[in-house]
């Protein structure tokens, strides 16, 4: 008689299967064996799987997002008197992950913010408003402040403040709001200005700060945030 064949298994379509009670029960276990004989590696990846290893984001309410319309607002002490091009860079890049990080949430598109804001004004801009006129479920906004990017006449170091609220456009209430306390990037060192341009660093600078916003709204690894100072390295 020959013996039944078994096939390798994929650890998370299995975990897909289960009910997450029945997951953190089959965690708990393998974790606790895992330590016992030294197999840790099994324990990280079935953490992985199920997402146990992930950061919780400081919006605790960031599934309610899904398949929202958002519309994303920066301001800087440019924008507020001009079409800036920090501020817009900035919105791009918090949008793009956004959508990468939240299931079918949509961003109303940079061109018809703009519109917006030159049909309105730049200043005393009226959030809950510009979400109405655009459609959007939710307004995101993120006031930078103190945005400076020379840490002496040799280096480039990035640092400013930023709020950022999240708005429901239908009553205008503030479901969100998290200050940024001065933000420096890189934290322990800068760049020196013959290693690059003032314009390439300002995108560096941007993007970080985006992440940093970004996290605020979704779950995020712990080993991304300690991976950021290698970016420069890179460039």
């Amino acid at each position: 008689m020959k013996r039944p064949r078994f096939r390798p298994f994929d650890v998370q379509q299995i975990l897909k299967r289960l009910t997450p009670m029945v997951c953190l029960a089959v965690f708990a276990a393998v974790t606790l064996t895992s330590t016992q004989c030294g197999c840790l590696g099994i324990a990280a990846n079935l953490m992985h799987a199920v997402g146990a290893d992930k950061i919780p984001p400081e919006y605790e309410n960031y599934k309610d997002l899904k398949d929202k319309r958002i519309a994303v607002v920066t301001l800087t002490e440019a924008s507020r008197y001009s079409n800036d091009t920090a501020s817009r860079f900035l919105s791009r890049q918090v949008g793009q992950i956004l959508t990468s990080e939240l299931k079918d949430l949509r961003l109303v598109r940079e061109d018809e913010v703009q519109q917006w804001r030159d049909e309105n004004g730049f200043d005393n801009m009226e959030f809950a408003q510009l979400g109405k006129d655009l459609k959007a479920d939710r307004v995101l906004v993120v006031d930078v402040t103190d945005l400076s990017l020379r840490d002496g006449q040799s280096l480039y170091r990035g640092q400013c403040s930023a709020t950022v609220e999240l708005i429901d456009p239908a009553d205008g209430s503030l479901l969100f709001s998290r200050d940024i306390d001065e933000f420096t990037y890189p934290e322990n060192a800068g760049q020196h200005v013959s290693e690059t341009t003032e314009t390439k660093f300002e995108k560096l600078y941007l993007s970080v700060l985006a992440a940093r916003v970004g996290r605020l709204f979704h779950p995020y690894d712990f080993g991304e945030t300690v991976a950021l100072d290698g970016m420069i390295a890179s460039q």
